[in-house]
């Protein structure tokens, strides 16, 4: 009976087991989390900033940060986030951290480099004078500008830079540090500005008519200036910044020249004051001195200078045929310029040219030209010698030509134009011509109006000329045509 109701009591037990498996099921067991974020704001630019983050949780929150740069705190359900100024170009980025319970969140906060824009300037050389300039520079946070010198100003408004510098009234350069500054970052903008120049240093002459002129120059400086002139006629001042030059009216009946100097401060310099009036002064009878290279000796052509409008001439006899070269005369430098090729006149029953005579070193020969390439200048002078004024213009070479010039030909031809085929030989050569005037001095220190002969001057005589052309061997009996 004992082991029937074991068996039964086991089979219920089994078919009991058996039921429950086959009809279980699973309970839901589905976490919601415990902190949930709704908003966020948490990219920042570089400046210092803030923000937040809303969120809901289930419980208590607290906030940590992994950067000093970074500040979070509680309140309620928001977390409000301070990040300090970036004062490097690279950004960055930092995490805070939000727990609620055993649950926690991880949040990226970014913030931006500086953004700094501005015209690529390092160094600005600038003279004495007072001045200014703008650059842009821009920047996404606030900029400084400062200079190290008083002279020197600097401001920036709306992206716009501005430098300027006071007039420099001292005869020493100097420099000068502007620098702009944003956050860690700092541009430094050398100014290196130029001594005050004394405006006569600029001035190396003056040259003018017969009448009475005042020149002005500004001179911004209280340093002393001291003048110095042997010409009574020439006066020089410096007071209120400015340096007055006076000349006097010229009655001395010549062209006349003085030096004007100065010294301030251990600088020092002088000028030359030139005075005339070409009808006055230049203009008028001359003497045409050469050296004649045939025998060595001087000689001389009655000449006069002339003037009619804005053409000038040099009329010149040779023996009894009267001839005239047309001349370019530079009335700032008292310089007349004589070109080659230029037609003088009829002598005799030839045609008259100026030619010049050059050495060529490689037919090592001198040889003669009508062309019009060449010319020589003769710059005037007057001089006081003895009793005398003297009136001079000494012709030299003016560059113009291939080969250097070693002296004038007058020149005959057969026809027009003149040409190698026409060439009838040289009436005469001039070496070292001069043009002079002589006149003597009064009691009074004047001059009269009497033109004297020409003194006979020292001068080398020149090797004798040779020419391939056996035309240029003809002399046509000049030497009996010659003033002595």
């Amino acid at each position: 009976m004992k082991k029937i109701y074991k068996s039964v009591l086991f089979a219920i037990i089994a078919a009991a087991g058996f039921t429950a498996c086959s009809d279980y099921e699973a309970p839901d067991i589905t976490t919601e989390s415990a902190i949930t974020i709704t908003g966020h704001d948490t990219s920042f630019p570089a400046s210092a900033s803030t923000g937040s983050i809303t969120f809901e949780a289930k419980g208590p929150v607290t906030v940590t940060t992994d950067n000093e740069w970074i500040t979070a705190t509680v309140d309620g359900n928001r977390i409000d986030i301070t990040v300090d100024q970036n004062n490097a170009l690279t950004g960055r980025s930092g995490t805070i951290t939000v727990k609620c319970g055993n649950a926690t969140d991880n949040i990226s906060i970014i913030q931006s480099g500086i953004i700094f824009k501005y015209d690529d300037v390092s160094t600005i050389d600038i003279d004495s004078d007072a001045w200014s300039q703008s650059y842009k520079a821009e920047a996404t946070l606030p900029v400084s500008v400062t200079s190290d010198s008083e002279w020197l100003k600097a401001s920036l408004t709306d992206g716009i830079l501005t430098i300027a510098a006071d007039r420099n009234t001292k005869l020493q350069a100097r420099t000068g540090i502007v620098t702009i500054s944003v956050g860690n970052l700092t541009n430094d903008i050398t100014v290196n500005q130029g001594p005050l120049i004394f405006p006569l240093v600029k001035v190396t002459e003056i040259s003018q008519n017969d009448d009475a002129k005042t020149y002005t120059y500004d001179f911004p400086s209280d340093i002393t200036v001291q003048f110095n002139t042997e010409s009574s006629w020439i006066h020089a001042t410096f007071a209120n910044e400015t340096v007055t030059i006076t000349v006097d009216e010229n009655n001395s009946g010549h062209m006349r020249s003085g030096s004007l100097s100065y010294s301030l401060e251990g600088a020092a310099g002088s000028l030359t004051v030139s005075q005339y009036d070409f009808d006055k002064d230049i203009a008028g009878e001359y003497q045409w001195i050469f050296t004649d290279p045939s025998d060595g000796k001087n000689y001389y052509f009655p000449a006069t200078m002339k003037r009619n409008g804005n053409t000038y001439t040099l009329d010149f006899t040779v023996g009894a045929y009267n001839l005239s070269a047309p001349l370019k005369w530079n009335d700032a430098t008292k310089t007349l310029n004589l070109a080659g090729g230029a037609y003088l006149g009829k002598w005799s029953s030839y045609f008259a040219y100026m030619c010049y005579t050059f050495y060529d070193p490689e037919e090592d020969a001198i040889f003669y030209t009508w062309d019009t390439k060449p010319s020589m200048n003769a710059s005037f002078t007057y001089f006081e010698s003895q009793d005398m004024g003297i009136t001079a213009a000494a012709f030299v070479d003016a560059k113009t030509f291939d080969y250097a010039l070693s002296a004038m030909q007058i020149h005959a031809f057969k026809a027009q134009p003149a040409s190698s085929a026409s060439s009838a030989g040289y009436i005469k050569k001039m070496e070292e011509p001069i043009l002079m005037r002589m006149q003597t001095l009064s009691e009074e220190g004047g001059n009269t109006e009497e033109t004297t002969a020409a003194t006979p001057l020292k001068k080398t005589a020149a090797a004798r000329i040779v020419s391939a052309k056996p035309a240029l061997e003809t002399t046509l009996n000049s030497d009996t045509m010659l003033a002595r």
